[in-house]
């Protein structure tokens, strides 16, 4: 059975929003699967992918936040969201090796662009700062890793 052997390259994405926040997150390839040994594709993968994100808050958005309650831990709030527009995009990247006696050695590629992004007024965070939440556009791909 393979497996994943190392990470070749991780990539921090960037966005900048209308509100002045930076937002900065990261992609990682949890785990990987090979579903189908044959597809016009080679190996056809499940890849288990997870993200995380920093806030830096502009004042302003601070401000919003000012003495709202904190959002209990767990518990996406219902009301209060409001869309803020992306201006500027970078995505985020990671890229790591898998293994396999049978199958061999493949280049597995995750990258997340940032899709939409809401923040939450009438709450915030242990830490003081707005709730934002993000929807992303993964993007997985793959490619044999040929000795040369």
């Amino acid at each position: 059975m393979g497996k994943l052997k190392k990470i070749l390259g991780v990539k921090w994405g960037t966005m900048k929003l209308e509100d002045n926040t930076l937002i900065t997150f990261r992609a990682a390839v949890v785990d990987a699967v090979p579903s189908q040994e044959v597809s016009p594709f080679g190996v056809e993968f499940g890849v288990n992918i997870a993200t995380g994100i920093s806030v830096y808050p502009s004042q302003e958005s601070m401000r919003e936040v000012e003495g709202k309650p904190v959002a209990p831990p767990g518990v996406q709030p219902k009301e209060g969201w409001v869309r803020v527009k992306i201006l500027e995009k970078d995505p985020a990247v990671e890229e790591v090796e898998y293994e396999d006696s049978k199958l061999g050695k493949y280049r597995i590629r995750v990258e997340f662009e940032p899709a939409m992004v809401s923040k939450n007024t009438q709450v915030k965070t242990l830490s003081g700062e707005p709730l934002y939440m993000v929807r992303w556009a993964p993007k997985i791909t793959w490619e044999e890793i040929t000795e040369e």
